[in-house]
C-alpha cells in the first residue's frame, strides 16, 4: 500500500481537485470530493432473427461493414502466398534472437567464473567444471549482462 491510500477525503477536496473544471461541467460536485456521482446506464437486449442468409449465428454473420452479395461478386480477392522476402526476414530475425540469448550466457560465464586450470580459452576440460575467464563474480556478470541488454535495445532507437 502507498501513503496516498491513507489520505482523508477532505484533504483531496481541499487540494482543489473538487473545485476544478469538473464541478462546473457537472461531472463532479464538491460534496462527493471530485468523484463522479452518477454513471450512464445501458440496456442490453438479445434478439434473434430467422432471416440468416448463410445459416450462421446472428453475432457472427451480421456485422457492420459486411460486404453485400454484389460486393462479394465484384471485389477482387487479395489473398495469396506469403512472399519469399517475408519468410527471409522472419528467419533472419529468429536467428538474431537465438544468437542474442545464446551469447548472453557465454559472456556471463566469461565474466563470472575464473579461468579453469589447464585452459587457455576459458573452456573447462573437465565435464563438471564451469567455463570462464575473468573471475569477477556474479555482480559484475549481471552488470555486464544488463548493460548489454540496455545497449542492444537503445542503439536501434539512436540509429
Amino acid at each position: 500500500m502507498t501513503a496516498t491510500v491513507k489520505l482523508d477525503n477532505d484533504a483531496i477536496a481541499q487540494s482543489g481537485l473538487a473545485q476544478s473544471g469538473l464541478a462546473q461541467s457537472g461531472l463532479a460536485d464538491y460534496e462527493h470530493h471530485g468523484r463522479k456521482t452518477s454513471l450512464p446506464t445501458h440496456t442490453v437486449t438479445h434478439t434473434t432473427s430467422n432471416d440468416d442468409d448463410d445459416g450462421g449465428n446472428d453475432n457472427e454473420s451480421h456485422y457492420e461493414g459486411k460486404p453485400t452479395p454484389e460486393e462479394l461478386r465484384t471485389l477482387p480477392r487479395v489473398s495469396g502466398k506469403i512472399k519469399w522476402a517475408m519468410w527471409t526476414i522472419a528467419f533472419v530475425e529468429l536467428c538474431e534472437r537465438f544468437s542474442y540469448y545464446g551469447s548472453a550466457v557465454l559472456y556471463t560465464n566469461f565474466v563470472n567464473h575464473p579461468l579453469p586450470a589447464g585452459s587457455t580459452t576459458g573452456a573447462d576440460p573437465s565435464p563438471d567444471g564451469n567455463p570462464g575467464a575473468l573471475g569477477l563474480g556474479p555482480k559484475a556478470a549481471q552488470g555486464i549482462s544488463l548493460f548489454n541488454q540496455f545497449f542492444a535495445y537503445l542503439m536501434p532507437l539512436l540509429g
